[in-house]
């Protein structure tokens, strides 16, 4: 979350893959090697979920699960025109891939086979879910918060408004739109599982697809390529369990308000909190 370091070595990496170089056979690595492993492994990862499921069960939307998990990938690993020198020195962070992101969430809606409210895509809040929901958003705040007071290094040197206002917006609505809104509600119907829409019950495929989802943020965070193919258990263990604890307050309330919420308050603590602590 650091800016000069997140900047310093988003640079480095794209200057080893693409500075002195043209954008070719390094590009394709730098981008593409570590989004088509993942997307095999989730590939494995719906077929196990998905071909059991033989009665109501979707073929079409486990493929849709999947294109729409490698695209998102790729759209979010696309290097900014500031990293690669195409201008100036300007912002640190890739707002652009991830406003990117959520245009591609609306027009996916827009044109495919769910409807906003399908994925949570409302600020209506199903009746006695609010309380339970604040409670469990509480809880990941403190959460997040007591791992960046075990891990922190102390508060950063330059604390930029631009890392306030990225770290509270971007990752929280990309990542729900994506992960808690289409994703979840794909593999739900590939599942065979019925919309959950007035009620909410903790069906087979509902506990399947809230699995399988939440693997497809860990694995995105645990496969690791620096020296070869590795699986990091701690880069994938929070989010995988973030992404159990955003789906269900997805699914209770029937709304992305809370899971947006939870995302975007915790980190704000998460930044703010070494300050305060000094």
């Amino acid at each position: 979350m650091h800016a000069s370091v997140y900047r310093r070595n988003y640079r480095r990496g794209c200057r080893r893959h693409l500075g002195s170089r043209s954008i070719g056979a390094d590009w394709e690595v730098l981008v593409f090697l570590p989004i088509i492993v993942d997307t095999i492994v989730l590939s494995l990862i719906t077929a196990v979920a998905v071909l059991p499921a033989k009665r109501n069960r979707r073929p079409n939307f486990a493929l849709l699960f999947l294109v729409v998990y490698a695209v998102s990938r790729i759209v979010t690993r696309l290097p900014s025109p500031d990293a690669l020198g195409l201008h100036p020195e300007g912002l640190a962070y890739n707002w652009v891939g991830h406003l990117f992101i959520i245009a591609w969430v609306l027009i996916f809606v827009r044109i495919g086979p769910l409807r906003a409210k399908d994925i949570g895509l409302t600020l209506a809040q199903r009746p006695g879910t609010v309380f339970p929901a604040v409670l469990v958003t509480l809880g990941v705040i403190a959460f997040k918060s007591g791992l960046a007071v075990l891990l922190s290094g102390g508060p950063p040197d330059d604390l930029m408004t631009e890392t306030l206002l990225f770290q509270i917006t971007m990752p929280a609505l990309a990542q729900e739109l994506v992960y808690s809104g289409i994703l979840l509600s794909l593999m739900l119907g590939a599942l065979g599982g019925k919309k959950v829409e007035q009620e909410f019950d903790w069906t087979v495929p509902v506990v399947l697809a809230v699995i399988v989802t939440a693997l497809s943020h860990g694995i995105t965070f645990g496969l690791r390529f620096d020296s070869g193919l590795q699986f990091d258990i701690a880069a994938f263990s929070v989010p995988f369990l973030g992404k159990l604890v955003y789906a269900w307050l997805r699914l209770s309330t029937g709304s992305l308000v809370f899971p947006v919420l939870a995302y975007s308050l915790s980190n704000l603590a998460v930044l703010l909190l070494p300050y305060l602590l000094i």
